[in-house]
């Protein structure tokens, strides 16, 4: 009796977690899934996970390729003991664009390269800060629609 009640509940359960599959949550939009993978894409980047960021994007496409722009600029701008490179993802300055299984974001990222004094000559030139601001319109198109996921292109 017991073996037939616990077959019962994982069988319950198994179902219950199939159905769940490919379910949007109630009351996420397309744009939000959207705006979402761009977001987790640069906090992957700003974290300096380019490998994950690269899982974010389509194979071989031009943000798969951005992401080693991205790592090496961050590594020359953090060169030495006496700078420090800063990067924030600000916002979405437009709203999202949505059409069938295609998307287009607007993403705006900071960067504050901030120079300590122990490099007098540098700190001089620079004054202490030089702030660099990326705006990008990043196409997306969904893998396996209706509710694949989002990739960068």
């Amino acid at each position: 009796m017991k073996r037939k009640v616990l077959l019962l509940g994982l069988v319950i359960i198994l179902i219950l977690v199939l159905t769940g599959c490919g379910m949007v949550a109630p009351g996420e939009t397309a744009e939000d899934m959207v705006e979402q993978t761009v977001w987790e894409y640069w906090q992957a980047v700003i974290n300096r996970q380019y490998g994950l960021a690269k899982l974010f994007c389509v194979f071989d496409g031009f943000w798969y390729n951005k992401t080693d722009e991205w790592e090496e600029y961050i590594n020359i701008n953090s060169e030495g003991p006496c700078s420090f490179l800063m990067i924030y993802f600000d916002e979405f300055y437009k709203p999202t664009e949505l059409v069938e299984d295609k998307a287009v974001v607007y993403a705006r990222i900071i960067t504050d390269n901030i120079v300590l004094p122990c490099n007098s000559d540098l700190y001089r030139k620079m004054n202490g800060m030089d702030i660099d601001i990326f705006e990008y319109e990043i196409r997306l198109i969904m893998r396996y629609p209706p509710h694949g996921n989002w990739k960068l292109k």
